[in-house]
């Protein structure tokens, strides 16, 4: 109020004196003077200037295409250690495809060998004995064993053992030995074995 009547006493009252005194007692600083202070420490600043802008940028570029390139490389040295690991695991599955195929042949050579020393052994044994030991084969299911030996042995000797086969259960082995060599066994049981029938 005292701040009206002085300025009414002074003349000096109109529409801006109000705004002040109200601004004033409000605590509003309406002269400006916070803001002109404002304005000049934001000015005080250092500011970058446009080629300090273009050099940080092209750094983080140059920063980022590094980081590119060193990923690039990574990769093409991961990929190369994987066609390397690749190539060497091909290499070590062949070879070990062609060991076992060689272990097959030197196992198969075995069992043709031991096949043709049970055949000579049969031969050199009287027919009754040969029969008794070929019917054991038999049992031992075996039968494309017994098939090889009596397909190998000389006719004559084939005959005088396969005529002691006289009992109706030695007649029906003998029936089923006869089949099979008929069929071409065990021959046709190995091409189809092979040809995955």
């Amino acid at each position: 109020m005292i701040l009206l009547g002085y300025f009414l006493v002074q003349g000096s009252f109109n529409g801006d004196t109000l705004t002040k005194m109200v601004a004033l007692m409000n605590g509003i600083d309406i002269s400006g003077n916070r803001l002109q202070q404002i304005l000049k420490q934001s000015e005080d600043r250092e500011q970058p200037d446009f080629e300090e802008i273009l050099q940080a940028r092209k750094m983080e570029s140059l920063e980022m295409d590094m980081r590119l390139r060193s990923q690039n490389e990574y990769r093409d040295d991961l990929s190369k250690m994987l066609a390397e690991l690749r190539g060497q695991r091909d290499f070590f599955d062949e070879r070990r495809e062609a060991f076992k195929e060689k272990l097959e042949k030197m196992e198969q050579g075995a069992r043709d060998k031991g096949v043709q020393e049970v055949q000579r052994t049969l031969q050199s044994l009287d027919a009754v004995q040969a029969k008794d030991q070929l019917l054991r084969i038999y049992e031992d299911e075996r039968v494309d064993e017994v098939v090889n030996i009596i397909q190998a042995m000389p006719i004559e000797k084939r005959k005088d053992i396969l005529a002691e086969f006289v009992t109706p259960t030695e007649a029906d082995k003998l029936a089923e030995i006869l089949r099979r060599i008929g069929e071409g066994y065990p021959t046709t049981s190995l091409i189809n074995q092979a040809g995955g029938g």
